[in-house]
């Protein structure tokens, strides 16, 4: 039910979808079991982050279980119309949702945030940042390594080192936090939009909750993740604002220190609103981030949250899901913190037709692998099975996804941070493949 602190909310329609992602080593075949129903059997402790050459993505899927929709009733066959011409489709007006990328050449390195806690968790990250003019002598595209000898290359994005960011920072911070069984460089397309536009986004492998992990059967409880995540993001969000971290040395003079949001997919969507809202269980407590000023969800996976928690957000949120999402459900994961969190202001943004998967790189990679030799079956085999969920002839073509989900993801940080204009109402109010939702 609606909270009554809830403004009237204003809606516009329009029609979407997108695609999903798994991956498993050549070596060994993963399970695509549901992270929603099935939880791992040990709490096995937290490995130590598994090289980035030796990971593969799994599906990023929710951590707890949520309502999947019931069928709807198949349509009543009806005749068809007798010599007349069929309709002609439905195009999108000429409306400027194209903020794929943004002005600036991007930047990726990889680095490792140590666990100076004493313990074992130390956190992989990649980073994305904005490159200065002729900053890089030979530039090479970026590849996004799956296991030895299989990869996937950015079409946009170039390995750097921090000296070659752009000298026309600050930058606010984005932390990125994939989905269950994910990594970091799981929706690189996003990740490397936001920094097109002017971000340094920082993304952590959830150590105990990876794809490598997964394999590896070194994956904790789903309990433990849930405790871990948002202790991650903390960590990272400390090391980029840490001058005398010698791991983001290079980054922190860079960095807006009061300019800092984040964003997440599935079991990351949750993560982004507990930085927010705080969250406990029986593992621990994690106190609200205050310096996060603003978050987005995405596809997220929000029923380990209370009410109360929800309640509590007040910073300005952005969430945007598929109506086709089976994993993590609109209703109840979209429409619980969309009524029950006080965040001003707020948006809300429906693709219709979209998958749990959309909001990752499935797509591209089901396009890329056939470009190398020697792919193992096995990878090629759960990327179809994969794409199938988003990357079929009847949902929305993934360009149209990945700028739906960049536009309005770049102007609602750059509202937040930059004094930009958010995606209005009426910009949209024709678009047939989307919902768009604002308070």
């Amino acid at each position: 039910m609606r909270s009554t602190h809830r403004a009237a909310r204003s809606i516009t329609r329009v029609t979407a979808t997108l695609a999903g992602l798994a991956l498993v080593a050549a070596s060994c075949a993963g399970s695509d079991e549901d992270a929603a129903a099935t939880t791992p059997a040990t709490d096995t402790p937290p490995a130590t982050e598994a090289p980035a050459q030796t990971e593969a993505p799994v599906e990023t899927e929710a951590p707890v279980e949520t309502e999947t929709p019931a069928d709807t009733e198949a349509p009543v066959e009806t005749e068809a119309p007798v010599e007349t011409d069929p309709p002609e489709p439905e195009s999108a007006p000429d409306i400027e949702l194209d903020l794929a990328y943004g002005d600036y050449e991007v930047g990726v390195k990889t680095i490792t945030v140590a666990d100076t806690s004493g313990g074992d968790r130390n956190l992989t990250v990649d980073v994305w940042f904005p490159l200065g003019d002729q900053s890089i002598a030979e530039p090479v595209a970026h590849q996004y390594t799956l296991i030895p000898g299989v990869y996937y290359e950015s079409p946009v994005a170039f390995t750097a080192e921090a000296g070659a960011i752009s000298s026309d920072g600050p930058f606010p911070l984005i932390v990125y936090s994939h989905g269950s069984g994910g990594l970091r460089y799981i929706h690189s397309n996003y990740t490397e939009a936001l920094a097109s536009n002017g971000y340094i986004v920082a993304a952590p492998d959830h150590t105990g909750n990876t794809g490598a992990d997964r394999l590896l059967d070194t994956e904790v409880d789903i309990s433990i993740s849930a405790f871990n995540r948002p202790n991650d993001v903390t960590r990272v969000i400390d090391a980029f604002l840490d001058p005398e971290s010698i791991e983001t040395v290079g980054f922190v003079g860079s960095v807006n220190p009061g300019q800092v949001a984040v964003t997440g997919h599935s079991f990351g969507g949750f993560t982004a609103y507990a930085m927010a809202s705080g969250f406990s269980n029986d593992v621990g407590e994690f106190v609200a981030d205050e310096r996060v000023a603003a978050i987005v969800a995405l596809a997220p996976a929000t029923g380990g949250l209370s009410d109360d928690q929800l309640l509590s957000i007040r910073i300005p949120a952005l969430v945007m899901a598929g109506t086709d999402d089976t994993t993590t459900p609109i209703d109840p994961n979209v429409t619980r913190p969309w009524n029950q969190s006080a965040s001003s202001p707020s948006y809300r943004v429906d693709l219709i037709a979209a998958e749990h998967q959309t909001f990752t790189d499935v797509c591209a990679y089901q396009d890329f692998l056939p470009t190398l030799p020697d792919v193992p079956e096995i990878i090629v085999d759960t990327i179809t099975g994969s794409a199938d969920e988003g990357c079929e002839p009847d949902d929305m073509p993934i360009e149209r996804a990945q700028a739906i989900t960049n536009t309005f993801a770049a102007r609602f940080l750059d509202s937040v941070f930059k004094g930009g204009e958010m995606v209005q109402l009426d910009e949209v109010d024709e678009q047939v493949d989307l919902v768009f939702q604002a308070e």
